[in-house]
This record gives C-alpha cells, structure tokens and sequence, in this order.
C-alpha cells in the first residue's frame, strides 16, 4: 500500500489530498510474531496523522482494535484524544490511520511524537497480540495561518455559538469555536441539545467537516474544534450558518444512560442561528 491515508480518502473524503502533503516514512518493529511499519505521516499544527501497515499470524477479524499511547515532546497526557481506524486488507494484513488531537488551546510547528503500541485486538476480544512496538517521529506542521475572529457570537433563545480562531492549511481549515446552552426551560424539555456549523465561501463552495472533539464545564459552555476541508484559493469570505439539534432519547442503557439511536425517530427539531460572516485572513 503506497499511502494510507489514501486508502482512507476513499471513505472519509475530508481526507482527500491529505496523502500529497505526507511525509514518507519507513519506520518497522516487529514484535511477537507481528509486524507493523509506519509509511506516512502529517502533522497540520493540531492533529498528527501516522498511516501503518500491520502484519500478523493470527486473524483479527475485519476491524481490529489498538491499545497505544502517545507521548508530545516528551509529555503524557498531551492528547486531548486519539482515533484509531484499522481494517482488513488481506489476510492477517490490516491498514490503520491514526488520528493524535492536541489540546485545543496547543497549535505547534514541530512535535516529537511518540507512539507507543502495547496489543491489537478483535472486536470481540477473543484474539489478543500483545507486543510492543514502539516508535518515534519528529513532525513539522503543514504552512498555517491562524487568525483570531473577531466576530460577535450569534445567538437566540439562550443559545449561542461564537466563532474563535480559523487555521488554515493547505490541506484544510480548522475551527474553534464556543457553544452556550443557557436556556433552562430546552434543557427540561429537551434530553440532548448539540450545536453544528455548515460553512459556505462567497463563491458559493460548501465545506464538508468532521468533528474532532469538545470539552465543556458542565455548565452549558463547551469548546469544539472541526476540521473542513481544503479552502478555495480564491475564497475571500467565510460563511458559518450554525444551529442546534433538539432531540429526545431513544432509551437508556444498562448503566443509566440516556441515548439517541442512529436509526432514531424519536421526536427532534433544529434552530438555526444568525450566520456568522469571516473575512478570510490571507
């Protein structure tokens, strides 16, 4: 496989042309009989991306999973989450992508990244390859310019989403931005209250995006960061249209929980807010 995140493109098209701004690598351990070696790499300033090619003499089934660990720069707990996507190629051959998310408030130009990996799994647990491979790749970000937004906050309801910085890279844009939810009365009503942004340029482009995450007090304040695709290079305005689902839980689990099914039709309803206009720093 000549690049990993190519073959991951083809299912998750906010990926596309990622593989052109990849660095190549050639990193192999093998360790109790399996072999993994990583062939790319992509640092964007807020997330690091690292392809690999497992090999293995024991069947993992279609989508295997990875217990690893990172360090940045020498520092545990850098992380504020990583993704692990791995599927079956061949047979006891996998392909994985993935994904280490720095905190929020970090945006570096150069990270020593150390991945650490301790088992690979099936899905139902019944096959185990324990091992260690370990490795370690020095990351240069991607070109970035980052801009501080100085927009208001669009709101309504007690409902609010303020727009905070926009990095841009030449393979993507990355969004900060906050939610409030303060309105007491949708919060009784409603078991789940999530905001979303669809971005639009002034050439009339629609950006796809993917969540990487939020963090929040517990009080109805959260911070979310969303990666969107490349930006047109002649682009001069951004236009982010946000609005919130209202939904009601499906059930709850065996530990309490209340959740929303994917195939849900339980009762839900969307408020749009104010769009919020970026003129595009260059």
């Amino acid at each position: 496989l000549n690049s990993i995140i190519k073959l991951f493109s083809t299912k998750e098209k906010i990926l596309s042309g990622y593989e052109e701004f990849a660095d190549q690598q050639n990193l192999v351990v093998e360790s109790n009989g399996t072999t993994i070696t990583i062939n790319e790499s992509l640092f964007d300033s807020k997330k690091f991306l690292v392809g690999y090619y497992i090999e293995t003499d024991q069947d993992l089934g279609e989508y295997p999973h990875i217990e690893a660990e990172f360090k940045v720069d020498g520092r545990e707990h850098a992380l504020f989450h990583a993704e692990h996507r791995i599927e079956k190629v061949g047979t006891n051959q996998y392909a994985g992508l993935t994904t280490a998310i720095l905190h929020f408030s970090d945006h570096l130009q150069e990270a020593n990244f150390e991945f650490h990996i301790n088992s690979l799994s099936s899905q139902d647990k019944k096959e185990v390859v324990h091992g260690n491979w370990n490795f370690e790749i020095i990351a240069k970000a991607t070109e970035t310019t980052v801009q501080m937004v100085k927009a208001p906050a669009s709101e309504k309801d007690n409902l609010s989403v303020r727009v905070n910085q926009i990095i841009y890279t030449p393979i993507s844009f990355i969004v900060n931005y906050d939610e409030a939810i303060k309105n007491k009365e949708l919060k009784e009503k409603w078991d789940f209250i999530s905001s979303d942004l669809i971005a639009k340029d002034d050439l009339g482009n629609t950006y796809k995006s993917g969540i990487n995450g939020g963090t929040g007090n517990g009080e109805g304040d959260m911070e979310f960061m969303f990666t969107f695709e490349k930006l047109h290079p002649d682009a001069k305005t951004l236009t982010f249209s946000p609005f919130f689902h209202l939904m009601e839980a499906d059930s709850i689990d065996e530990n309490g929980v209340k959740y929303v099914d994917y195939r849900s039709d339980s009762p839900k309803e969307i408020m749009e807010l104010d769009d919020i206009i970026v003129e595009i720093k260059k």
